[in-house]
């Protein structure tokens, strides 16, 4: 009367590489709880404690991060303002030139005070690519910027009376004492001095 009904087609996957077996079941020790990636997997090495740690944790303090981060910006705020200083530097001494004045204080002034703020720039980034590979002397770097730093400011705001100069001096001066306040923590120095 009718065509027998053909069984429903077989929607299993197909085995890629019929040759490979499973691994035989396991048969040590009880397992006690941890989960592995099949049935029957072998058990761990005795003392495995089950996962691997983070790959980024290696300890370091946060403020270790945050210090040269600080120093960096601030590096690049003093390059901004040296390479501004050698141009006002030279304008002052056109300026001179074309006028026949001979008075060249103001700019040297401007040259050496110019000349500090790349100082201090180049010292901090050094000092921040050195802390966080774990090294004291980035440390002593990143103090000395930070201490030339603080200096030219102190300078300027004794030197120049205006508000607008001693905001701009406070900006430059708050990122070192910031930076240099975190990697003179003793977890910072316990981890620059390998203790931790």
């Amino acid at each position: 009367m009718g065509t027998p009904l053909e069984p429903p087609p077989d929607d299993s996957p197909i085995d890629p590489n019929p040759q490979y077996s499973a691994p035989p079941p396991y048969s040590g020790p009880p397992l006690s709880g941890q989960s592995f990636p099949y049935p029957g997997a072998p058990a761990p090495p005795p003392g495995y404690p089950g996962s691997y740690p983070a790959p980024w944790d290696t300890g370091r303090p946060n403020g270790i991060a945050a210090a040269s981060v600080l120093a960096y910006i601030d590096a690049g705020l003093l390059i901004l303002t040296g390479l501004l200083l050698f141009v006002g530097a030279s304008a002052v001494d056109s300026w001179n030139n074309a006028f026949g004045t001979h008075d060249s204080g103001i700019t040297t002034e401007l040259a050496i005070d110019g000349l500090i703020n790349l100082l201090s720039a180049g010292l901090q980034i050094a000092g921040g690519v050195m802390i966080t590979a774990r090294s004291e002397r980035g440390r002593t770097l990143l103090t000395v910027g930070g201490g030339l730093c603080i200096a030219a400011g102190v300078y300027w705001v004794l030197r120049v009376h205006d508000l607008g100069v001693t905001i701009w001096t406070i900006l430059f001066v708050a990122l070192p004492i910031i930076a240099l306040s975190l990697v003179w923590t003793d977890s910072a120095s316990e981890w620059l001095c390998g203790e931790r």
